[in-house]
């Protein structure tokens, strides 16, 4: 097998393009946000950043690979697909040592960095162990897994984010900023695994599988994140927008509302904080991906030059990710216009509402 085919299986197997863009372009985000609370450019810092984004890729592809061989006996009961129902398990056991090799070394530079950031890059792993490994199995224990899942995939991580920066900065953060990031963080990895959860709640209760979604009913849960995690997930990101004190990040937010609407309203999408829906647009989720780094990159551009460099590296490792953001943009600039105008002046393409891909 050629190193290019082993890399593209390996992806395919880690679930990369399932990660890559989703949860880490908000962590980049948030480094960036963090070194503009202190003015500084974020360019002397891409080191640091790739470091941080190659141990990320390390952990993720462990917990995608141990999710997946824990998992294989319950998807067989659902009927779902498993990537690795064919593997042999020494294949697996290299896989999964590897990934432990690379991981402890990554672990080791971030403790010589800052401790507490080898703490929260530990914490990664510890929990997404507990999560799928039996006996504990966090997965099947209701509140214990989505609070599990939401800590190993955004909180530990995006804090990790922030202790980098800080220490390669040597510069005291504020309090309140790390606090806010953890809400945030929580809350959204939180809403998220709900969405996941309920998506699955049918395969996960033909399987037995006592999920958050399972053992409380989908209605209650929904209701739960609707009227509860989702407004703080909000006003944590509010908190975070005002600590910036930037401009450019809220009017971001505020075209991504205006393109929300246009989903809604013209293109007759779902708009969805947790619940899937038929056509559905997970709100927020694109803010964080697209429009919140990229406004904060170009505030970095114009008061440091050389982050310019920075900008074209992040558009160098999350473009393709972006780019269905990009083409949406360009189809709403045309069609929005051209849906204004008499039904007879219209063309074909514009008739019915918009289709998009669900993320993740």
């Amino acid at each position: 097998m050629s190193l290019l085919r082993f890399v593209r299986r390996l992806a395919a197997v880690a679930r990369f393009t399932e990660w890559w863009g989703y949860k880490f372009a908000p962590i980049m985000a948030i480094c960036f946000a963090t070194a503009l609370l202190s003015d500084r450019p974020i360019w002397p810092l891409s080191g640091q950043l790739l470091l941080l984004l190659l141990a990320l890729t390390v952990a993720a592809t462990y917990v995608s690979l141990l999710n997946d061989w824990t998992d294989r006996v319950v998807d067989k009961e659902a009927g779902k697909e498993n990537r690795l129902a064919q593997t042999a398990a020494s294949r697996f056991a290299l896989l999964l040592g590897s990934c432990l090799a690379v991981g402890a070394g990554f672990l080791y530079h971030f403790w010589q960095l800052n401790p507490a950031a080898a703490f929260l890059y530990l914490g990664t792993w510890v929990v997404y162990s507990l999560y799928s490994l039996p006996p504990v199995r966090l997965k099947g224990r209701g509140v214990a897994g989505v609070l599990a899942d939401a800590a190993g995939a955004h909180f530990f991580p995006q804090l990790l984010g922030v202790m980098v920066v800080g220490a390669t900065m040597q510069q005291p953060l504020p309090l309140l900023w790390i606090v806010g990031v953890g809400v945030w963080a929580l809350a959204c990895g939180l809403r998220n695994i709900i969405w996941h959860q309920l998506s699955d709640g049918a395969n996960d209760h033909q399987a037995g599988i006592r999920t958050f979604v399972t053992v409380y009913g989908a209605a209650s849960v929904r209701r739960m994140t609707e009227w509860g995690i989702f407004p703080l997930e909000i006003a944590a990101l509010c908190l975070l927008l005002y600590i910036e004190g930037l401009l450019l990040p809220v009017a971001a937010l505020l075209l991504y509302a205006g393109l929300v609407l246009i989903r809604g309203l013209r293109w007759k999408m779902t708009l969805v904080i947790a619940q899937p829906g038929p056509n559905p647009h997970v709100l927020l989720n694109e803010f964080y991906e697209f429009f919140y780094p990229l406004a904060l990159l170009l505030v970095a551009w114009w008061r440091h030059a050389t982050d310019g460099w920075a900008g074209a590296g992040f558009l160098l490792l999350f473009g393709a990710a972006m780019w269905p953001t990009v083409r949406l943009l360009g189809g709403a600039a045309w069609r929005f216009p051209q849906q204004m105008l008499p039904a007879n002046r219209k063309g074909a393409c514009l008739q019915g509402p918009y289709k998009e891909e669900v993320p993740r």
